[in-house]
């Protein structure tokens, strides 16, 4: 018997012992949005009128928030309506963009932190009605939608309202906001709540048919309660209208991640990722940090390798014309998506405990997809942990077979043709039914263990815990450790690497003590040093940094323990204020991602 058919039975029979185990049932409401995988954010308002200056000076910050960076007052403020134009918007020209690049569905900005109403309203006279545009863009965006057959969504900023005295946050108010000092400020959540959120919100899912998803923000200071009350506005009419898990409290739909953060492993819950391809999420003139192309394809083919929806931002100045290289990046995504989106749409998380070095993977039922971003060393693949033998490989965009064989692990040898700028998207089908182990083994001399994947024992002080993107929380001395393993299947020294994150407002952590034990290693009381900084996509949003904390030798092959505990975890810097921190990220918490034992 080879070890693949042991290993399968093995598997088996772990699956028959825990078949009693209960699992909730899934909301079929929710089912278009897993298919899905893909979106894009429309974020556009009287902030793309002032494009990141004010009075002829650059605002730090990003574009949408300017009002309250700048500390503008309302009277002020009110006067950019004017040069909203949106002269040239063309929202099925916006439609056909998302849908060509495979978008399959479109969140717009009904109302930003601003205040101000992308369509018709009867609660305010703060709406489109003060621009030079005649007629009700969300109307016609929403109609566009439902011609081309994309989902509708629609953000709503339920808390935060800087047009409006009663939704004042007070630790965020400046003198002369509201047109007196910040002293004579008298907010009143509750009545801004029932005489402009709800009734606004009514008017969104009662004027424009059928809305597909409700995307709240920034709950903030928001009691239980309130939150509550703008997701039974949505049960009550529009019980299918699905709701994003920025309503506060885990009363949404689907959870919650931070702006521009992705998970660190494959996730247990339903959750979203939303991006910009830039700085900023408005329009801003002058950021020109643009993303490449291929690295915005990229973070949507992570988010499937890890189990999330994938939304990346448009920012349209305010004639209605969506930057250039906004374009360039959605058509580069689209072309791709042509001939290699089933292995996005429908997809599950990768089947694996982690991805590999050259790329990502998914899944549909017997169906893997290996995106390759770089050539594998050798030109060739081992797919280790997969324990049922694949009976097709072929090149996903042109049918292509790729040679293969499964004796004790399966083995790809890749054609010599592949252009990875391009992300060539390796399609196996296996025997069903398909059978995976959950080991961190070696892959191109790394081993790479998500913490996410160990277990943990709770401490005298409490049980830290994972996060929605499954990095630690609650993370100190006293909260326990997290137990892992990994299997060595090429005896000598590694070189051990501990990756952790921050957001982008903190320095990394002066201070932050471990103990980590790897085998009969033990690395105790060291104190973790910024070695490195992966540069990606995420480094100005969420930063990952390793730290080299020794080696370790193995002079034998088999299963290795490790087990790692805080110390200290240090002090932060604050390193600014622009936007919000959505995940409201503890100082006295080290975010640990993973840990890399790479050969020497």
């Amino acid at each position: 018997m080879n070890l693949i058919k042991w290993l399968s039975i093995l598997l088996l029979c772990n699956m028959l012992c825990s078949c009693g185990k209960t699992q909730q049932p899934a909301n079929p409401d929710m089912e278009w949005w897993r298919e899905a995988r893909f979106g894009m954010f429309v974020h556009w308002g009287l902030y793309s009128v002032a494009a990141g200056e004010w009075k002829g000076k650059q605002i730090d910050g990003i574009g949408e928030w300017i009002q309250n960076f700048a500390k503008i007052p309302n009277s002020e403020y009110e006067k950019l309506a004017s040069g909203f134009t949106m002269a040239n918007y063309r929202p099925e020209e916006w439609v056909k963009l998302a849908k060509n690049a495979g978008a399959r569905y479109i969140i717009f900005t009904t109302k930003h932190h601003e205040g101000f109403c992308l369509y018709l309203s009867s609660v305010s006279d703060f709406d489109v009605e003060r621009t030079p545009y005649k007629g009700d863009p969300l109307k016609e965006l929403v109609e566009a939608c439902r011609k081309h057959g994309i989902k509708v969504g629609l953000y709503y900023s339920h808390r935060q309202d800087w047009h409006e005295e009663e939704a004042a946050v007070m630790e965020k108010e400046y003198d002369g906001h509201y047109g007196k000092p910040k002293s004579e400020v008298r907010p009143d959540a509750d009545k801004y709540i029932n005489e402009k959120a709800l009734p606004q919100i009514k008017e969104l899912l009662t004027r424009y048919g059928k809305i597909d998803l409700l995307w709240y923000d920034t709950p903030m200071d928001l009691t239980e309660e309130q939150s509550r009350a703008f997701v039974n506005a949505v049960r009550e009419l529009q019980p299918e209208c699905i709701v994003n898990g920025r309503v506060g409290y885990d009363l949404g739909d689907y959870g919650m991640l931070g702006d521009n953060e992705m998970p660190c492993a494959k996730v247990s819950q339903d959750l979203e990722m939303v991006a910009t391809m830039n700085r900023t999420w408005g329009y801003k003139k002058n950021d020109h940090d643009w993303k490449k192309p291929k690295d915005i394809l990229c973070s949507l083919i992570e988010c499937a390798s890890r189990g999330v929806n994938y939304v990346v931002n448009v920012g349209p100045k305010a004639d209605g014309t969506i930057p250039q290289p906004s374009v360039d990046i959605m058509n580069f995504i689209g072309e791709w998506m042509k001939t290699n989106a089933e292995s996005i749409y429908g997809t599950t998380a990768n089947p694996f405990n982690d991805n590999f070095p050259w790329g990502f993977v998914t899944r549909k039922n017997n169906t893997l997809y290996l995106h390759l971003l770089r050539q594998p060393a050798g030109n060739s693949i081992e797919l280790k942990g997969m324990l049922s033998p694949i009976e097709k490989a072929e090149m996903l965009s042109s049918g292509e077979e790729v040679s293969f064989s499964c004796e004790n692990i399966c083995k790809l040898t890749l054609p010599d043709s592949l252009d990875y700028e391009r992300v060539p998207v390796l399609k196996l089908t296996c025997k069903e039914p398909v059978h995976f182990n959950d080991a961190n083994y070696m892959n191109e001399s790394i081993i790479s263990i998500p913490i996410a994947s160990g277990t943990v024992v709770p401490g005298p002080e409490g049980r830290l815990g994972f996060s929605e993107g499954m990095a630690t929380q609650n993370f100190r001395k006293g909260t326990g450790k997290v137990l892992m393993k990994c299997e060595v299947d090429s005896p000598g020294t590694y070189l051990v690497r501990v990756f952790t994150s921050r957001h982008w407002r903190k320095s990394f952590a002066e201070g932050a003590n471990i103990t980590l034990k790897v085998g009969n290693r033990l690395f105790e009381s060291v104190t973790l040093q910024k070695d490195g900084e992966l540069a990606n996509v995420r480094q100005h949003s969420y930063p990952e940094t390793w730290s080299d904390i020794g080696t370790v030798a193995f002079e034998q092959e088999g299963t290795v323990k490790l087990e790692l505990s805080v110390n200290d975890t240090g002090t932060f810097n604050r390193l600014g204020s622009f936007g919000e921190d959505l995940q409201h990220e503890k100082d006295d918490n080290i975010r640990f991602l993973r840990i890399e034992l790479v050969k020497q």
